[in-house]
This record gives C-alpha cells, sequence and structure tokens, in this order.
C-alpha cells in the first residue's frame, strides 16, 4: 500500500498515536541534530519505540548493542531491562560515545548501560556473554562478521536485530552498480534465511529491520 505523506507528516502521526518517549530521549534526539554529523543515523522515534517494546516482551538479562552513536537505541532497548539486567554497547568513536553517557547518566538506566569504545570486530571475539537481545547497527558492510561473532552466544529464543538492511534502496541495485556496503548488506540478507535454526523477518521500518529469532 502506498500513500501519499511526507517524512515529517507521518513521524508526527506516529508520535500522536503512540505511547510517548521519556523526556530525555527527545532532549537527545535534539542535541544529536544540533551538534552531530549525520544526525540521521539517530535511531529516532518510531524505531526507538519498537526497540523496547521488543526488548520489554523478551525481559531481556544482557543485551549486546553493535554501534551506540548517540545512544538513543540504546536507551530504548534498556526499557526492557531486568533490575539486574545488563546492556553493553560498543562504539568507536569516542565524541559519539561522550553524548551517549551523558544521557545515559541522566537516565534511569546509568548503573545497567555500559559504553565501551573501540572497534566491535577488535571486542567481540574477547566477550562471552550470553545474550538475550542483539541489536547490530554500525558499520553495514561488517554485518555478516558482526553476526557471526554474536549467534554461538545468543540463547535459543533470544533475537538479534540488525538494521538498515535495505541500504537505502541499494539492495535492489544491479550488482554491478551496488558499491560495496550496498552488497555486502545485500549479500548478508540472502544468507539469513538460510539459517535453518532462525526464524527471520525483514520489515519495512525506516531503513529496513531485520529480527533474527533463535530457534
Amino acid at each position: 500500500m502506498r500513500f501519499d505523506v511526507n517524512e515529517a507528516q507521518l513521524e508526527s502521526y506516529l508520535k500522536l498515536s503512540s505511547s510517548p518517549a521519556p523526556a530525555y530521549l527527545e532532549a537527545l534526539e535534539r542535541e544529536t541534530w544540533l551538534k552531530v554529523t549525520s544526525p540521521h543515523m539517530l535511531t529516532g522515534f518510531a524505531q526507538g519505540r519498537f526497540l523496547s517494546l521488543i526488548s520489554k516482551l523478551l525481559q531481556p538479562f544482557r543485551i549486546l548493542e553493535i554501534g551506540t552513536f548517540t545512544g538513543y537505541g540504546a536507551l530504548c532497548l534498556a526499557e526492557g531491562l531486568r533490575t539486574d539486567g545488563k546492556l553493553l554497547t560498543l562504539e568507536s568513536n569516542p565524541e559519539n560515545a561522550w553524548l551517549a553517557q551523558k544521557y545515559v547518566d541522566i537516565s534511569p538506566f546509568s548503573s545497567q548501560i555500559e559504553i565501551r569504545i573501540g572497534k566491535a570486530i577488535d571486542i567481540l571475539p574477547e566477550l562471552s556473554d550470553i545474550w538475550d537481545l542483539v541489536y547490530i547497527d554500525a558499520d553495514k558492510i561488517n554485518n555478516q562478521i558482526y553476526f557471526n561473532l554474536c549467534w554461538p552466544n545468543l540463547r535459543k529464543g533470544g533475537i538479534i536485530l540488525i538494521d538498515n538492511v535495505l541500504a537505502n534502496g541499494g539492495v535492489w541495485k544491479h550488482e554491478v552498480q551496488q558499491r560495496s556496503f550496498e552488497k555486502a548488506v545485500a549479500q548478508f540478507n540472502k544468507t539469513l534465511p538460510q539459517n535453518k535454526n532462525a526464524t527471520v523477518t525483514m520489515l519495512p521500518i525506516r531503513d529496513g529491520l531485520t529480527a533474527v529469532l533463535k530457534n
């Protein structure tokens, strides 16, 4: 179904028709747009409320996020944490991590969220936690590597969420026209349904979000 509505109208209507986001998330969104390069990378209201919902349904003990940016997604995911739960989020850019930490500190989850600065590809092999929920939202060209490193430590019944799986429409370009990250995302998308131990659903939320349930 297609309908004539611009992005601002849609966002406004979604907010009007959904439970509100916490005030600190609204402040984080404003500051991100004012101070950060590429603010469009922010998770944003609609997707953030969906992340919160999934987390609240799972009631996870351990959450891993790959790609913090300014922390909006992490704070949404933390809403479903058990009282003794923890969320680890990995960010390669210290400036983004600084802003994220500012809002983690004023949130109700300041003692439950750890921001670790460094390259995920280096940090992930060192982690031994068993994850209930993983959110992959970093450099898209390495999605397959991140997934492969997380999958063995995802508990049965756990979920991996992967963002930007449509690569701004790049996934349906002809292969010879695709940029390297578009080609990598398209190839990764093809592999996921082949996993016999997973239930995979791709949703057209913003730039595409795939949910992978470990059977």
